[in-house]
C-alpha cells in the first residue's frame, strides 16, 4: 500500500537553520535592518533596554528596533513572516524590483525571523501597515528550544505546535502623534542568547553604520540614500555616528591615491576614474593593463585575444595611504590613524547595501595577502594602507549573487573570479603606476634634503670657527678621510651590484633557449628509449647508452636549472667591439621568443665600432631588447616590429612600433626599482642599462622620434664618444 508522507518540521528548526544562516547577533541585527529598507523606511531605532551600566544583558533586558517604513499587513505576517523561506520577496524582486520608494528589494531568502531568534527567544512584533486603521502584534516565544541538555525537549515538538499570538486593534505604538510614526514594524526580542558588552553594541553599530557606503565625499552621498540607523540606550540616542564621521574625514585628507567616481564600463572595456582629481581611463586592450600579471593570469587568452569579463559593470572608490616613516609631512598618519584605517578595508555595496563580510579588518576577499606572499609586496597594496568600497547592482551584474549564508559571492561560473580580477587589476596598476611615481619622486627630495647636510659642511663649519686646538684639527682631516672612504666603498659595491643585476638579466635571457634545446633532448632521448622497448631491443648494448643519455640529460636539465642566473662573468677589458655583432648575438638569444610573438627584429647593416667591454655592451643592449619585447607582447596590433640601427655620428637607436613610454612615467624610467611593468618588472633594467653605460663610456637615454626610420612605440639612443661608424 502507498502512502503520501509530508515533511514536517521540528520546532527546532528556529534555532538550528540561525545558528546555519547566520553568522552572530550583529549579523542578525544587519538583517532586521535590511527588512526596514525594503520597507522604504528613512529611521530604524536599535534601543538596547534595561541593560547594565556597562551594556551588558540582564534578564529583563531587551532589543527593540523600531522603523518607520510601510508596516505590515495581517495578511502578510500570516502568510509570509510566519512561513520560514517564504519566496514572497524573492517573486516581488522578479514581478517589481524596486519598492514603492525607489529602492532595490535586498531580501528574497525568507530568513528574517531566523535572524530574529537568533537575538533572543522570545519576539513581540507590532506593526502599522500604511493607510490601515489597526494595529498587528505578534507574539512567538520558543524558550522552551532553549534547554541546555536538551533532557526536555519533546521529540514531538514541531513548528505548528510553538503558539503565535496575533491580534489586531487601535494603534498603541504607531499611532502619529510626534514623535511616533503613524505606521512602521517594531521588533521587541527578549530573552537575549548574547553576552553583550559596550565593545560588542559598538562593534555592532559599525556593522550597520557600514550597511551603505561610508561618507567619504558627494558622490558617496548620493550612493547612501535617506535611510539612518541610530543606537539608543533607554531611548537616548548615542549620537556615534557624527564624530566617527568627521574623524575618518580627516584621516582621509591625508591619502597619497584618492580614487574617486571610479567605474569599469563593460561595454567601453575601460577603467574610468579621477586620480587625486585628475580624470583617467584605462582600456583592458591597452598594453599597460594587459601586462599586468594579475590581468594577464586571467584575460589574456592569447596575444590578440583578451576574454570579455562576464561579471558587468560596477563602480569603486579607493584612498592609499604611506604608511612609512619617510612620508611627507602631508602623508604622515600617526599611530591612531592607523589603528582607524587598519578598522576599514575594501567594502562591497549592491545597490547601496553592503555585501557581508567583504570590508570586514579580517577579510581577505580580494586575496591581497595571497598576492603578496606568493609575489612580491610590490605587486599589490596591503589591506592595512587600502581604504574603500566597490559598487554592483542587481540590474548590471546579475551573475553576481549573495550566498545564502550571507557569508560573500557565490563562486559558480567565472563571473564572481573576474569581477575579484577586476579589481585587483586596477589595484595593481595604482601600486605599480601612479604609487611608484609618488615614491620615486618622495625618494628624490630625500636625496635632496640629505644632499644639504653632507659631512663637508659640518666639517668646514668647524674648521672655520676658529675655536679648535690643532688636535682636533687633526681629528676633522682623519675623519673626513674615513667618510671619503666609506664612500667611496660604497660606491665600489654599488657598481658590483648592478653589475651583478645585469648580468643576472644576461643570463636569464640566454638560458631561456638553452633551457628549451635541453628539455627537446630529453624528451627525444626518452622517446628513442621507449621506441627500443617497443621493438623488444632492451638487451641491445644500444638500450644501454640511450638509457645512459636519458639520465645525463637528466642530471644536466636539473642542475643547470638550479644554477641559471648565478653565473658571474669574468674581468673584462676595454677594447674596440662592433656593436651591431653584439645586437645581432642578442637577437639569437630572443628569436625563439619573437619567433612564438609574431615579433620582427631588424638590425641594420651598417655597424658601429666603439672600445669599451662587451659585457657593458650586452647588459644595455639585452635590456633594452628586454624592455622593448615586453612591451610589444602586450601589444594587440600588428605588426609587432623592434628595430635596430646607427644614427650619425655614433649612436645606436633601439625603436619599436608598441605603446610607448606614459609622459606621466618619462621621468622615472632610469629610476631605481620603478617599473612601468607592475608586478612584472624589478624596476632595475633601465637603471644598470644607464649606469654601467656611464661607467663603459656610454650613455643611454629616451628620445622622441626624429627620422623616418624611428617607429611610433619606444625610442632609446645609447650615445658613445669619438667611436667609428662603418
Amino acid at each position: 500500500m502507498t502512502e503520501s508522507l509530508a515533511f514536517r518540521a521540528h520546532a527546532r528548526l528556529l534555532t538550528m537553520l540561525g545558528e546555519q544562516l547566520i553568522k552572530n547577533e550583529r549579523i542578525a541585527l544587519v538583517e532586521l535592518v535590511k527588512n526596514a529598507y525594503d520597507a522604504d523606511a528613512t529611521i530604524v531605532d536599535v534601543d538596547f533596554q534595561n541593560f547594565g551600566s556597562d551594556l551588558s544583558a540582564r534578564q529583563e533586558s531587551a532589543i527593540v528596533i523600531t522603523d518607520n517604513g510601510t508596516g505590515m499587513t495581517p495578511s502578510t505576517i500570516r502568510n509570509a513572516w510566519m512561513n520560514p523561506a517564504t519566496p514572497s520577496k524573492a517573486l516581488s524582486k522578479r514581478d517589481q524590483p524596486r519598492t514603492a520608494g525607489g529602492r532595490i528589494l535586498q531580501g528574497e531568502k525568507g530568513i528574517g525571523r531566523f535572524a530574529s531568534f537568533k537575538l533572543g527567544s522570545q519576539v513581540l512584533l507590532t506593526t502599522r501597515f500604511e493607510g490601515a486603521g489597526d494595529e498587528s502584534t505578534l507574539l512567538v516565544d520558543i524558550s522552551q528550544l532553549d534547554d541546555s541538555d536538551g533532557n526536555d525537549i519533546r521529540a514531538d515538538f514541531y513548528l505548528d505546535d510553538i503558539a503565535a499570538l496575533l491580534d489586531e486593534g487601535p494603534p498603541q505604538v504607531f499611532t502619529g502623534s510626534s514623535p511616533a510614526p503613524a505606521h512602521g514594524t517594531r521588533l521587541e526580542v527578549r530573552g537575549l542568547r548574547a553576552t553583550w558588552t559596550t565593545a560588542l553594541v559598538h562593534e555592532a553599530f559599525d556593522d550597520l553604520d557600514r550597511l551603505q557606503p561610508l561618507m567619504w565625499g558627494e558622490h558617496e552621498r548620493e550612493l547612501r540614500a535617506d535611510f539612518k540607523v541610530r543606537f539608543l540606550v533607554d531611548g537616548v540616542d548615542l549620537r556615534v555616528d557624527a564624530e566617527r564621521f568627521e574623524e575618518f574625514q580627516a584621516v582621509l585628507e591625508r591619502a597619497v591615491l584618492r580614487v574617486t567616481n571610479g567605474r569599469f564600463d563593460i561595454d567601453d572595456r575601460a577603467f574610468k576614474f579621477d586620480l587625486n582629481g585628475r580624470p583617467v581611463r584605462l582600456s583592458i586592450d591597452d598594453s599597460e593593463i594587459r601586462g599586468l600579471r594579475l590581468f594577464r593570469q586571467t584575460f589574456v587568452e592569447s596575444p590578440d585575444s583578451v576574454a570579455l569579463p562576464e561579471c558587468g559593470s560596477f563602480g569603486f572608490e579607493f584612498f592609499i595611504f604611506d604608511f612609512s616613516n619617510s612620508a611627507p609631512a602631508k602623508h604622515q598618519v600617526d599611530s591612531e590613524e592607523k589603528a582607524l584605517l587598519q578598522r576599514h578595508r575594501v567594502y562591497l555595496y549592491r545597490d547601496g547595501i553592503r555585501v557581508y563580510p567583504y570590508g570586514d579588518p579580517g577579510d581577505d576577499w580580494l586575496q591581497v595577502d595571497v598576492i603578496r606572499g606568493t609575489q612580491s609586496a610590490r605587486s599589490m597594496f596591503s589591506n592595512d594602507q587600502t581604504v574603500g568600497f566597490v559598487t554592483i547592482s542587481q540590474a548590471e551584474n546579475p551573475q553576481l549573487r549573495d550566498k545564502t549564508n550571507r557569508e560573500g559571492l557565490l563562486e559558480t561560473g567565472r563571473a564572481t573570479s573576474d569581477f575579484i580580477a577586476l579589481i585587483q587589476t586596477v589595484l595593481s596598476y595604482l601600486r605599480a603606476k601612479p604609487y611608484e611615481q609618488y615614491s620615486a619622486a618622495n625618494r628624490r627630495a630625500r636625496e635632496r634634503g640629505l644632499e644639504q647636510k653632507r659631512v663637508e659642511k659640518h666639517v668646514e663649519a668647524l674648521r672655520s670657527s676658529n675655536t679648535l686646538p690643532a688636535s682636533a684639527l687633526t681629528q676633522l682631516d682623519e675623519l673626513e678621510s674615513a667618510v671619503q672612504a666609506e664612500r667611496d666603498l660604497a660606491t665600489l659595491q654599488v657598481a658590483r651590484t648592478e653589475q651583478l643585476a645585469g648580468v643576472g638579466l644576461s643570463v636569464e635571457t640566454a638560458s631561456h633557449d638553452l633551457i628549451a634545446a635541453g628539455t627537446e633532448a630529453l624528451r627525444l632521448a626518452r622517446q628513442i628509449v621507449g621506441e627500443l622497448r617497443l621493438l623488444d631491443l632492451t638487451r641491445e648494448p644500444v638500450f644501454g647508452i640511450a638509457s645512459a643519455l636519458v639520465t645525463q640529460l637528466e642530471f644536466i636539465s636539473g642542475r643547470f636549472r638550479d644554477v641559471q642566473g648565478l653565473f658571474v662573468s669574468t674581468r673584462q677589458k676595454q677594447a674596440k667591439l662592433d656593436v651591431l655583432q653584439l645586437v645581432r648575438r642578442v637577437k639569437s638569444m630572443y628569436s625563439s621568443l619573437h619567433k612564438e610573438m609574431e615579433i620582427d627584429f631588424e638590425v641594420a647593416d651598417r655597424g658601429l665600432t666603439v672600445t669599451t667591454t662587451e659585457g657593458a655592451i650586452l647588459q644595455c643592449v639585452i635590456n633594452l631588447v628586454d624592455n622593448a619585447t615586453y612591451w610589444l607582447m602586450t601589444s594587440p596590433h600588428k605588426p609587432r616590429l623592434l628595430r635596430v640601427y646607427v644614427q650619425e655620428p655614433s649612436t645606436l637607436v633601439v625603436t619599436d612600433n608598441g605603446p610607448g613610454v606614459k609622459s606621466q612615467d618619462e621621468p622615472f624610467v632610469f629610476e631605481p626599482f620603478y617599473s612601468g611593468k607592475g608586478d612584472a618588472g624589478k624596476g632595475l633594467g633601465l637603471y644598470i642599462a644607464r649606469q654601467n653605460g656611464l661607467r663603459s663610456g656610454f650613455e643611454v637615454q629616451l628620445e622622441k622620434p626624429d627620422d623616418e626610420r624611428t617607429l611610433p612605440g619606444a625610442t632609446f639612443t645609447v650615445r658613445f664618444g669619438n667611436e667609428e661608424a662603418l
